[in-house]
């Protein structure tokens, strides 16, 4: 399979792992839970059963002290920011506004991209971009009406830091494992979030079953499979095609959401698919960079996912 595709199939994979954790986190709400309980259960219990994953398959942890520190930050400042301005704001706004801010990011990471030089930006590129920028807005509807302008700036704000997560991620990941960059990421979120929750005193650990089984749920599934898959994919096909690609991801939670919530789909929503499905199509079939053009950093794959 071309590398191109396979890194593509990879944060396809990625972007479904993470379209459960608003189910997830629902039900973990309903079972008793608060966000910083869940948060830290997210990522604690995800390096954990990393470790146990790298373990078995006898990848070595070891990485330079400057390496360790970058991915400590990854992890509290980036992803841990991110998800926590991203908690904020989903409990104040209606998803579907919730959604289509925080994936502002694709067109963020495409624009500081080619500003830093990371790569170049092209034409097949931009009309991806917009073509799953139109198909986002059909597919969740948003409205601004009585929105709390906190939590949209709270939301933006998730959406930059995600942006330069996926850029300095795409930097200094190139010579590591995927799993080995997971563990640390995840490691420094949990310790972040549990460090708060036991000093604020919002950690709840006297929550129901059902709270814990979605607690792993998250773990699993929108954390161990969709972190690492994405680091995996975003070494084989660069930082603007994973985040382009990752616009799927609201398609595949309105999908699921039907499925086991029971909400519906509206002929807008299902329009506003395929119009996602046509951008993702456009990238991979004409986004492909021109035999002989020397690749950009963001393009080197130094390793195959083991």
């Amino acid at each position: 399979m071309h590398e191109k595709n396979r890194g593509a199939l990879i944060i396809v994979a990625s972007a479904a792992g993470f379209a459960t954790l608003g189910i997830f986190i629902k039900y973990a709400l309903a079972g008793g839970a608060n966000i910083t309980t869940i948060l830290a259960g997210r990522f604690l219990i995800a390096a954990l059963l990393m470790l146990v994953l790298i373990k078995a398959r006898g990848i070595s942890l070891a990485v330079s002290r400057r390496t360790a520190c970058q991915l400590a930050l990854m992890g509290a400042a980036g992803y841990g920011g991110m998800s926590g301005l991203y908690a904020h704001s989903v409990e104040r706004l209606p998803a579907s506004l919730t959604g289509m801010l925080l994936y502002t990011y694709p067109a963020l990471v495409t624009v500081l991209a080619v500003l830093t030089g990371e790569e170049r930006f092209t034409a097949v590129k931009g009309v991806a971009l917009a073509v799953c920028s139109a198909g986002l807005v059909l597919l969740l509807g948003a409205s601004f009406s009585d929105a709390n302008m906190e939590s949209v700036l709270s939301i933006l704000g998730a959406a930059v830091i995600y942006s330069c997560y996926i850029l300095i991620g795409n930097r200094i990941l190139k010579n590591l494992h995927p799993l080995v960059t997971s563990v640390y990421v995840c490691a420094a979120a949990g310790l972040t979030f549990l460090a708060y929750g036991l000093f604020s005193g919002t950690l709840n650990l006297a929550i129901s079953q059902t709270a814990w089984l979605s607690i792993a749920g998250v773990a699993v599934f929108p954390t161990v499979i969709a972190v690492a898959g994405f680091f995996a994919g975003l070494r084989l096909i660069g930082s603007t095609n994973a985040a382009i690609i990752s616009m799927l991801e609201p398609l595949i939670t309105v999908l699921l959401s039907a499925l086991l919530l029971g909400e519906s789909i509206t002929p807008l929503q299902a329009c506003g698919g395929g119009i996602l499905l046509s951008g993702a199509l456009i990238l991979q079939l004409w986004g492909r960079e021109e035999p002989g053009r020397e690749a950009t950093d963001s393009e080197l794959a130094v390793h195959h996912i083991e």
